[in-house]
């Protein structure tokens, strides 16, 4: 397979054998990746992709752009490697973190087919990520983004400035600061938290609204090493080069690679994180051995985080959580959003959609960090990424 999106021609009992494999017995999976990358032919891509994730029995959403792909697939494990397989043999997928956990089928349809889970869809876009929708604000260049760490060295870096054990750290916690570029819906439900270390949590509707919010605070920015942390990565990508655009005092930008998919394999019990991962697929969220719920419900403030319900506020349609009691008693919900801005009525309007948000990767070797290179000042900017085996 070629940059251009076009497979070369295969034999006709190898054709008919890769379609068989999407039919079969077997287990369910969820594959996400995205790749930033030049795409000389979108189209002809993206007409791949219809072709053989139909043949492989595939669903999910696939979006194609002149800067890259962003996929989100669903199927049996064995057509995702499949598929797997057929993308890596195209050289614009070299060092794409392919992220294929096994699941449970889709149980609830009304789930799936809010998450696109019921079929596929293929469409071509003019960017993978919208980051600025205010057409004042001009969307970065990916080449700043900031540099890749993995989920080991995130969690060192984590550990060593919550701890003050790092006796190589300059001011030591005040220095760092971890940034969640995720909604709040997301937020609600999961997120990092080290003891000592400032986290900061945008409190967001949309990604669209995070340009804004970092405008805003750029204050508690400057000058500090962030850690900054998504679902998977892709919005981290564009974030931490908005961010690092920025110029002087804004450099040392760090990104969690993987996204906390990543970290939770890595550490199966949490690590820093407490609570659980939203997902942009059927599944919904996905946790750790912790069995720590974090969310509240809206309406009566019990301990609540399953959004299987699709609640949302009457005025926004952002996702809130509200508990099974309290579904049966209030039919309509105002978000903590709303309530905030002193807004009954919002006068905006948001699809709060599910959305794919698989992962990239741009390898080169991260060796042993201590602290002092871990959060060391790189002014040049690009994003050194590292490759994690799946």
């Amino acid at each position: 397979m070629d940059a251009t999106g076009a497979l070369p021609p295969t034999s006709t009992q190898e054709q008919q054998k890769q379609d068989e494999v999407g039919g079969g017995d077997g287990s369910y999976g969820v594959l996400l990746y995205y790749k930033y990358a030049d795409v000389p032919d979108a189209p002809a891509l993206a007409a791949f992709y219809e072709s053989r994730c139909r043949a492989l029995a595939l669903v999910g959403r696939v979006r194609v752009g002149p800067d890259g792909v962003n996929a989100t697939l669903g199927g049996r494990v064995a057509a995702l490697e499949k598929h797997i397989d057929e993308m890596s043999s195209n050289s614009l997928f070299d060092g794409t973190d392919f992220k294929l956990a096994s699941c449970e089928e889709p149980v609830d349809e009304r789930v799936a087919r809010e998450c696109g889970f019921t079929s596929l869809s293929v469409r071509l876009v003019k960017e993978l990520v919208t980051l600025c929708s205010n057409p004042s604000l001009t969307t970065p260049d990916i080449s700043f983004a900031g540099r890749h760490l993995s989920a080991a060295e995130f969690h060192s870096v984590l550990q060593s400035v919550g701890t003050g054990s790092d006796t190589e750290a300059p001011a030591g916690q005040n220095d760092v600061v971890v940034l969640d570029a995720r909604n709040l819906y997301e937020t609600r439900i999961g997120k990092f938290h080290v003891p000592n270390v400032e986290t900061l949590h945008p409190e967001i509707r949309q990604y669209s609204d995070l340009p804004l919010w970092i405008d805003e605070h750029t204050e508690k920015l400057r000058g500090k090493s962030i850690m900054m942390y998504c679902t998977g990565g892709i919005r981290c990508e564009m974030a931490s080069a908005y961010i690092r655009s920025k110029g002087e005092g804004f450099e040392n930008v760090f990104q969690l690679y993987g996204g906390i998919q990543r970290y939770l394999e890595q550490y199966p019990d949490g690590g820093y994180f407490d609570g659980k991962n939203f997902v942009f697929d059927h599944r919904i969220s996905v946790g750790s051995n912790k069995d720590n719920i974090l969310g509240t419900c809206l309406v009566c403030g019990s301990t609540y985080d399953d959004y299987s319900s699709r609640c949302r506020c009457s005025n926004c349609r952002m996702l809130v959580l509200v508990c099974s009691t309290c579904q049966d008693s209030t039919k309509e919900y105002v978000c903590e959003l709303c309530l905030k801005n002193g807004k009954q009525c919002c006068e905006i309007s948001v699809k709060q959609d599910c959305q794919a948000e698989p992962e990239l990767s741009e390898p080169s070797d991260i060796g042993k960090l201590s602290i002092s290179n871990k959060i060391s000042t790189s002014k040049a900017p690009g994003s050194n990424g590292k490759v994690v085996s799946s």
